[in-house]
């Protein structure tokens, strides 16, 4: 059995495959409009779990943001505000922001117009709006831990050269090098590129997305992420690390050498041990989802 952290890290994409077949592709398309993907343009077959669907830079990194930041949707917007000749603003935009802190002021106001403690619960006067959530943090936090680790060990791992534990993206090639992306993300930013042409042609002989796209995203970073101090997020609520046994997923013999550590949400923790595995190595993997 091969670990999704693991096939996501090397780019082991027959383990996507058998992913998508176990969650169904409708439960799966519906789940990629949380991230603002349009379902009618995504293909209803296996090949999803390849890419085979087409969607822009913008779109990606806008998919991209929900793991970045804790998982709200946020929107991409090109103008901040409008000023006419005397300087006065005539419109201005309201992004939607991430903001965990204000999900329970947007419970309370959705139970009513009542005031806590003399605040109003309401987001009217603000330059921004609040968010929606539309994915756990801890899958958030999940995703972001296996993302960080194809940057530190996997087909990203030329972004080690910046020298920041808090990146992680994703390299992405398409048949025969036609086109190649890096989705990925930093302490507050995220950015996608993507290498190709405009007729489809081939780039090239492997011309992948490591060798072809990282590399701008790379000279990106380095100037976007100067001066930004590392970040730190805890532990969600909800998450356990424990010791497995990176063959089979199970928890690690008391004593492994080769023990690693894993972490599952709470009611995923695997419940057997690796030498209670049978000889023939036919115990069904944890899913660490």
């Amino acid at each position: 059995p091969t670990r999704l952290r693991e096939a996501l890290v090397h780019s082991r994409n027959l383990v996507s495959i058998r992913l998508l077949r176990a969650i169904g592709v409708g439960y799966a398309v519906r789940y990629a409009a949380r991230f603002g993907f349009d379902p009618a343009r995504l293909p209803r077959d296996l090949s999803l779990a390849l890419g085979s669907g087409s969607v822009t830079p913008l779109a990606m990194a806008r998919a991209y943001a929900v793991f970045a930041n804790g998982g709200h949707r946020v929107e991409p917007y090109l103008l901040l505000e409008v000023r006419g000749p005397d300087g006065e603003v005539l419109e201005r935009a309201r992004p939607l922001r991430a903001c965990p802190e204000c999900e329970a002021a947007q419970e309370a106001a959705a139970a009513g117009p009542a005031r806590a403690g003399g605040e109003e619960t309401g987001t009217t006067g603000r330059a921004w709006r609040p968010a929606p959530r539309v994915i756990p943090e801890r899958i958030a936090w999940l995703m972001r831990s296996m993302m960080r680790d194809v940057v530190r060990r996997g087909t990203g791992r030329a972004a080690r050269v910046l020298g920041r534990p808090d990146i992680g993206g994703k390299t992405g090639t398409t048949n025969d090098q036609r086109d190649a992306w890096f989705c990925g993300f930093g302490p507050g930013v995220v950015a996608v590129t993507w290498t190709g042409f405009d007729r489809l042609a081939p780039l090239g002989e492997r011309e992948t997305g490591a060798r072809a796209a990282l590399p701008a995203w790379i000279r990106f970073m380095r100037v976007a992420l100067a001066g930004v101090p590392v970040e730190q997020r805890p532990l969600p609520e909800g998450l356990v690390t424990v010791r497995i046994d990176p063959a089979t997923g199970l928890l690690a013999a008391p004593g492994q050498a080769d023990a690693v550590f894993e972490t599952f949400r709470a009611e995923h923790v695997p419940q057997a041990t690796a030498a209670a595995t049978p000889a023939g190595g036919d115990a069904a993997p944890e899913p660490i989802f």
